[in-house]
């Protein structure tokens, strides 16, 4: 006869092969939840210490955006013991308290004259940039006045970001915000000679957080993450009545990630330092205890699976 039983909530079928695979699953979902439970950054930043405790603004550099996906969804502020810290993200460049736009380097321009009387400029960055502005030198000629569509060319099909019409007065143009390692600006001559653009100075606008930090903390500012969802914190009730602007404090050098948590320490002068994340070295110590640790709950595991299945086969036989 062939029975089921119940262990908190699992169902395993008689015989060795049920409860192999009890054990299995299981054990399965325990690495998952283990190594999900890893923020695994693709980028991080020190965040400046701070006096007192209180509200502080952290304005995101572009180099540092560039490396989140295009909602910013992904960003998190972690302290010393690798808990998140709330914030605020202020992505709006209408916002008061924004801090205006951050250039980005220029990129390298190249020109094709087509015979439909368009000129396509591929504008080439070094980075993904989240991109809401761009001003255009133009050396020739004196006067002009052309239509020009902006579309992101990152991908196999050019996706549009933006009409604008370019005359000597009008050459600088606010975009919805477009992440983009290449953009094409097709415009259109008519009967009239290609534009020489020597230059298009590009800006992001001054993205920033609120967040509320203490000065016995150490923290770290990380990014990259695929796989995170967008933080929902109480925070944001607070700081919607802000009277006043809080004190900007700025952000170490950007270094990769290298898909864990980093762990942050302070140099002798007090300055906080990222370290590599923990367990990234193969050789470190907490990576070989964590790693330890799961083995021994798998064999564990499996060791109560076979009893389990043996109980039920020997119950069955009775």
């Amino acid at each position: 006869m062939r029975r089921k039983f119940r262990i908190r909530g699992l169902t395993a079928t008689r015989g060795f092969a049920g409860g192999r695979w009890l054990g299995l699953t299981a054990g399965l979902l325990l690495v998952s939840a283990v190594c999900s439970a890893q923020y695994k950054a693709a980028v991080t930043a020190a965040v400046d210490s701070v006096p007192k405790a209180g509200f502080y603004r952290i304005v995101l550099p572009p180099a540092f955006v560039a490396e989140c996906r295009a909602d910013i969804s992904d960003l998190r502020i972690f302290d010393e013991t690798g808990d998140e810290t709330p914030f605020v993200l202020k992505a709006d460049p209408l916002d008061p308290m924004n801090a205006g736009f951050l250039a980005i380097p220029d990129p390298r321009i190249s020109r094709q004259d087509s015979g439909d009387r368009h000129s396509y400029y591929w504008l080439q960055y070094d980075k993904s940039y989240r991109i809401e502005r761009l001003s255009f030198v133009i050396t020739q000629p004196v006067l002009y006045k052309r239509t020009a569509v902006i579309s992101n060319a990152d991908g196999t099909t050019d996706r549009e970001v933006a009409t604008i019409s370019i005359d000597p007065t009008d050459t600088a143009f606010r975009i919805p915000p477009v992440n983009a390692k290449r953009l094409l600006v097709d415009i259109s001559n008519q009967d009239n000679a290609p534009l020489a653009i020597s230059r298009v100075v590009t800006a992001q606008s001054g993205i920033y957080v609120f967040t509320l930090l203490s000065p016995a903390g150490k923290y770290v500012l990380a990014a990259g993450d695929p796989s995170i969802k967008a933080p929902d914190y109480d925070l944001h009730y607070f700081t919607d009545s802000l009277g006043e602007m809080p004190v900007t404090i700025g952000l170490g050098m950007i270094r990769p990630g290298r898909g864990g948590m980093p762990v942050i320490r302070r140099d002798k002068g007090g300055q906080p330092v990222i370290s590599k994340p923990a367990g990234e070295n193969t050789g470190s110590r907490s990576g070989l205890l964590l790693w330890a640790l799961v083995a021994v709950i798998l064999l564990l595991l499996l060791y109560v699976s076979i009893k389990l299945a043996r109980a039920v086969d020997k119950k069955g036989e009775e």
